[in-house]
């Protein structure tokens, strides 16, 4: 069947080339040439050079060919990756042109999820559902969240070590848990709870598809023109499928605020004050706040399973970390958010960790809005630009031993010459993510809660021998540490103590 679709479209694409490419010539009146790319194939252009999974590998490769941006053409669009932060920082930090999105076919168009902010085009829905989430987002307003997030902090200790094999799973809950009561003020109890279910489901949907190579609509969007029952359209029926799974994780929740306002129960929370605020639509509100916990749920939850990926793999850093700790709280108390500003070598590891770990390797994705010219290469509008976070971070120049986890290259007056990750890891210019600074504190108070509590080591098989864990992530647009086996325990019968403290 899939042999059937790929037919059919070299067929319309055949339709298709005369027309794109004269349309193409008369949109780049200075004859300025694309930025170098492999060369295309006649009809279908490059789309046999882009890998189904892990495109950011080959494309960081292709940097030693082609430089810091490359071209690539399929019938219908131009995609430019972008391998060098400067250049990102540049063009999607820098101009306008590049807010947009592209239209996501798979996940966007077909299974639904152009509604969330993070994947709107750009324009008027947009930005009113982007003016939502920002105030209730900002640095100064986040601090309401601060109580729950350290209970929940504590609560993550005592389940990591009463169920150490469940870690991510129980990562994963104290995310989500976090997000429902922020955006919908519903409290969560556990990870069966009928709302982290259905999120978990239409996240995993995302998973599998969100790729550029891993669906072909998403190369050739005429695709999605064909109708359910053609032959080859099985994408299309599963997309429709799991664009119910996105509705019902959007609508429940948000229905459930509406009720209990209605009926005078509604605990404050980001949707309930949006909807009395007033002066917004429903549909709005709605979409903001699945954005607020689709865009928060997986990508903070992995970074905090490379984290303790990251401490069994480098004992050193965690018994150093844990010194920085134990000066400040005397081991006579679990650190809060108060305790920042001396924790100076905690800010090195977690940035370390967005480098390090690199949830989002092509960020997601913009899409230029009208011709862009830079150095001597001719930009075309509509184009996918695609910035390749994964050879940003993995930039030896920058980061020797990029492959090593070292807080230290963070450290002291050189440490401030180094590239932040915090610059790249979310996102560009006005697409930034607007959840940023709520991810950092929940970060921060996950990370030296575990620290300040708990001893993260290799697992040891049955003859006692350790071992190695693989630093694997699975393919996607987000980047999902693999599942993998340590050990942890209470660092003291006194730090098990504080564990039990509310």
């Amino acid at each position: 069947m899939e042999t059937l679709t790929t037919l059919i479209t070299i067929a319309l694409g055949l339709a298709l080339l005369v027309v794109y490419r004269r349309k193409t010539s008369l949109s780049n009146p200075r004859r300025l040439p694309p930025p170098p790319g492999p060369k295309p194939d006649l009809i279908i252009g490059n789309a046999r050079h882009i890998p189904p999974t892990n495109a950011w590998l080959t494309f960081t490769e292709w940097k030693k060919t082609y430089g810091d941006i490359v071209h690539l053409e399929v019938p219908g669009q131009h995609i430019i990756v972008i391998n060098s932060y400067k250049v990102a920082s540049k063009l999607l930090g820098q101009k306008l042109a590049y807010a947009d999105r592209p239209a996501f076919q798979m996940v966007g168009e077909l299974m639904g999820w152009s509604r969330m902010v993070s994947l709107m085009r750009y324009g008027d829905g947009w930005k009113r559902r982007r003016k939502l989430i920002h105030p209730a987002m900002h640095k100064t307003a986040i601090k309401v969240h601060w109580p729950e997030q350290q209970r929940e902090a504590r609560e993550l200790l005592r389940n990591l070590c009463e169920r150490p094999n469940d870690f991510m799973k129980d990562i994963r809950t104290t995310i989500g848990k976090l997000i429902m009561l922020a955006v919908y003020g519903i409290s969560v109890k556990s990870a069966e709870d009928k709302y982290i279910v259905m999120a978990e489901k239409a996240l995993a949907t995302v998973a599998q598809v969100a790729s550029l190579g891993n669906s072909l609509v998403n190369i050739f969007p005429i695709l999605k023109f064909v109708p359910q029952w053609f032959p080859g359209a099985g994408f299309k029926r599963r997309a429709l499928a799991w664009r119910v799974t996105t509705e019902k994780m959007v609508d429940y929740p948000f229905a459930e605020v509406k009720q209990k306002l209605a009926s005078g129960t509604a605990t404050p929370s980001f949707t309930a004050n949006a909807l009395q605020n007033g002066g917004v639509t429903d549909e709005d509100v709605k979409w903001a706040s699945g954005t607020m916990y689709a865009a928060g749920s997986d990508t903070t939850g992995t970074l905090l399973s490379s984290f303790v990926l990251a401490m069994a793999l480098y004992p050193d850093v965690q018994r150093k970390a844990q010194a920085e700790l134990d000066r400040v709280t005397q081991k006579q108390r679990l650190p809060t958010f108060l305790d920042r500003p001396d924790l100076p070598y905690i800010e090195c590891l977690i940035k370390e960790l967005l480098r390090w770990s690199v949830i989002t390797p092509l960020s997601v994705p913009h899409a230029l809005s009208e011709d862009d010219y830079y150095e001597g290469y001719w930009i075309p509008k509509g184009s996918t630009i695609l910035p390749n976070v994964w050879a940003f971070s993995k930039d030896a120049d920058m980061y020797p031993e990029p492959e090593q986890f070292i807080p230290e290259r963070f450290e002291g007056e050189a440490g401030k010459k180094v590239l932040d990750p915090t610059n790249y890891a979310f996102g560009f210019g006005r697409r930034i993510c607007a959840g940023q600074n709520f991810a950092d504190a929940v970060l921060y108070i996950s990370i030296v809660s575990i620290l300040a509590a708990i001893n993260i080591s290799k697992h040891r098989d049955e003859s006692g021998n350790e071992v190695e864990p693989e630093v694997s992530y699975s393919a996607g647009m987000i980047n999902q540490v693999n599942p993998f086996k340590c050990s942890i325990k209470p660092r003291s019968d006194a730090a098990r103590v504080l564990m039990q403290e509310v």
